[in-house]
């Protein structure tokens, strides 16, 4: 069971557990509240022609441990599917070249740039990368 990665937790459960952004200024709001929370962010940067993205989708962020260890944290998914002008400026925000890319934002709305992940990795390197990123402050 444990490398099987079968896991509990539906498609839907990650889909609800993400917002959604295809805007520049919908990224600022929802980082702007975030901080005001005191929340750390997730930015996932995300497209439908991704095959990487779609594999994180379903074996990593499915799984009920991950779900679990990213309590609390504000997870946004950055829609870059279409090229457009706003995709573009979302690539462009943190210099994205492009999905798959995850960015985190601590709770004082500051990035950290030495944590990103850029590619597709397994459950278990990202539940352990974001463990370390935490400790990290």
């Amino acid at each position: 069971f444990a490398g099987s990665g079968a896991a509990p937790a539906t498609d839907q459960h990650t889909e609800d557990a993400f917002v959604t952004v295809s805007r520049p200024e919908d990224l600022q709001r929802e980082l702007d509240a975030a901080k005001a929370r005191g929340q750390w962010v997730m930015l996932d940067y995300y497209a439908d022609w991704c095959v990487s993205c779609k594999v994180m989708e379903k074996q990593v962020f499915a799984r009920s441990d991950v779900q679990a260890g990213l309590a609390g944290v504000h997870l946004l998914r950055l829609d870059v599917t279409a090229d457009t002008p706003a995709s573009q400026a979302l690539l462009q925000r943190y210099q994205v070249p492009g999905p798959p890319s995850i960015i985190w934002v601590g709770p004082e709305g500051d990035e950290r740039r030495a944590r990103r992940i850029t590619g597709e990795v397994d459950a278990a390197a990202f539940l352990q990368h974001w463990t370390q990123t935490r400790s990290q402050g």
